[in-house]
């Protein structure tokens, strides 16, 4: 380098042009012998060299001649150039070509653990999909006006019109709930925690014992809740366990007063209201609805009964199952209660009813067009490969790729769910789509840029440049791809938004199985190939002729003549 030269030639003065010393040494120095100098690689040596010619495209330059700086470099007066810094985009992609290059690095030297590693994110990611419902089996909704409703008929009549096929008939039940938003206010800093939500629980005592003997008068007589509330006898045997909280024989009304048995005493008396309520909790991870969901009506992160809650509001709901649906009867209960709780913002819909289907067992209709899809993805995978001649399994390197694909859609609704985004959308609807958006062109440029590096380099050392070739080009089409995704998600559209959030998590989760599955398995891939013609050439090599193959005997010859 420059500076390293001058630092080592300062004291002696030597001229770089001339390659002598520009001062003879005089007095003590003259009797000293001449010292040497090292020079650094790459600068004209000291000694006078006799100057010779040589013709470029005709032209006759001297080989003692300097150099004409290239582009852009500034010249210094001792002869060295420098170049001009690097830009940031340079810098930055200088830095993400030599992290490819490291990771490409790591996954063809360790396949096996990065193999195995893969393999624990994936269940670890898909575990909370063990209690959701498979894409296309989730309960369907119909929604119908509430005024002068009628169960529909057995049999379907005339136009159906836009009604689903399985509305038909009365339904099983009819679910009524009571909304109960309650606070402490004016709310005092010298209070406790508890005390948010102590006092808001505590109405629930009254409440239910007002909806338990409320009766409605009419022509036609007395109506009660007894009537027409559904009965119940006895508990499943899943549920024994909980049958200290939930009703086992009268009508079937469940609120945050089972956990004391709907006794007001029993809840002055218990000194820590929290542990009440979390103690029937599953441990560890849940995702499914859980008793603390089925009593409060309401997702535990939207009841408010947390130590941790600032807004100091609890929510929760008085859910009472009907076998019959009387309109007067419902209609002068939603009165009596306003006429007890007046509320000035109440936002409660009473003009419609919900009828919510569930699903008996799995079509196989509702498979087929999911089935296809990847169907059609495995295919057009293994055609895209048999096009690259350098791997030695195009079978594996599609199934790979659709594992890819595939875990990375189960990655994103698993992690979806693990953070509260419950999936409204028919995954039917959605995973084809997120199948675009994730898309498999990283998988086969990663092929074609790795195959593409001479075949001499150890295996190892082609990934790595395989990676580092096309880093800067993936890097940079996943930013253009979220930065579409965060512009539909900014569109304020409720199925769009929940879309583009999966979608990104998806595309993220494809890029973390791209980088290290797919990666390490062209890694074995590649190397599989490497031994394959190694043993072809070892014969040749080894000037052995190459195996003749065996004289076929018919099974039933006959014996040889003696």
């Amino acid at each position: 380098r420059c500076s390293g030269f001058h630092a080592a030639v300062s004291e002696r003065q030597v001229s770089v042009a001339g390659g002598v010393d520009s001062q003879p040494p005089t007095g003590k120095n003259a009797a000293k012998q001449p010292r040497n100098i090292d020079w650094p690689a790459g600068l004209p040596s000291a000694q006078p060299r006799e100057r010779r010619s040589e013709f470029v495209l005709g032209v006759p330059r001297s080989l003692d001649a300097r150099r004409a700086p290239p582009p852009g470099s500034a010249a210094l007066p001792n002869g060295c150039q420098l170049t001009p810094r690097m830009t940031v985009s340079e810098r930055l992609r200088q830095r993400i070509s030599a992290a490819f290059y490291r990771h490409g690095l790591l996954c063809a030297s360790y396949p096996v653990p990065i193999i195995l590693f893969t393999a624990l994110c994936i269940l670890a990611c898909c575990y909370p999909l063990l209690k959701l419902p498979l894409p296309g089996t989730g309960p369907e909704e119909f929604t119908t006006g509430l005024r002068d409703y009628a169960p529909p008929p057995p049999e379907p009549q005339g136009d159906p019109g836009d009604r689903p096929d399985w509305y038909r008939g009365p339904p099983v039940a009819y679910i009524q709930q009571v909304l109960v938003k309650a606070a402490v206010s004016p709310w005092d800093n010298r209070l406790v925690p508890v005390d948010a939500f102590r006092s808001p629980l505590g109405r629930v005592f009254s409440l239910v014992e007002e909806i338990r003997n409320h009766v409605h008068k009419d022509s036609s007589g007395v109506h009660s809740l007894e009537e027409l509330c559904l009965q119940v006898t006895d508990l499943l045997p899943g549920l024994r366990r909980m049958q200290a909280v939930l009703p086992e024989h009268g009508c079937l009304l469940v609120s945050p007063g089972n956990y004391w048995q709907n006794q007001r005493e029993r809840f002055d008396s218990d000194p820590d209201i929290l542990r009440t309520v979390h103690q029937h909790e599953p441990k560890g991870l849940h995702t499914s609805a859980t008793l603390r969901d089925l009593l409060f009506g309401v997702p535990g992160k939207h009841t408010g009964v947390s130590l941790y809650s600032r807004k100091h509001v609890v929510t929760y709901t008085i859910t009472v199952v009907l076998q019959s649906y009387d309109a007067r009867f419902v209609g002068s209960l939603r009165s009596r209660l306003r006429q007890l709780h007046p509320s000035a913002n109440c936002s409660v819909r009473e003009d419609h009813m919900v009828h919510v289907h569930f699903k008996e067992e799995i079509g196989i209709a509702e498979l087929i067009p999911l089935v296809t899809t990847y169907i059609i993805l495995f295919a057009y995978i293994y055609f895209s490969t048999r096009k690259i001649d350098m791997v030695k399994s195009k079978w594996g390197l599609a199934l790979a790729a659709v594992v890819t694909v595939l875990s990375s859609l189960l990655m994103s609704v698993g992690l979806c769910t693990l953070f509260g985004l419950t999936p409204t959308l028919n995954g039917g609807e959605i995973f084809p789509y997120l199948v675009v958006v994730i898309g498999l062109e990283n998988v086969l440029v990663l092929t074609k840029s790795v195959v593409s590096t001479p075949v001499d380099l150890e295996v190892r050392l082609r990934i790595a440049q395989g990676l580092s070739n096309e880093s800067w080009s993936i890097m940079k089409n996943m930013a253009t791809e979220l930065g579409i995704i965060l512009i539909g998600y900014f569109t304020l559209v409720p199925a769009i938004q929940e879309f583009c959030l999966f979608a990104v998590v998806g595309l993220v989760s494809d890029f973390f199985l791209q980088m290290f599955f797919f990666t390490t398995v062209l890694s074995i891939d590649i190397r599989r190939m490497e031994l394959a013609d190694l043993n072809r050439r070892l014969p040749a090599e080894a000037g052995l002729p190459p195996p003749k193959p065996a004289p076929l005997r018919p099974r039933d010859s006959p014996a040889p003549p003696r």
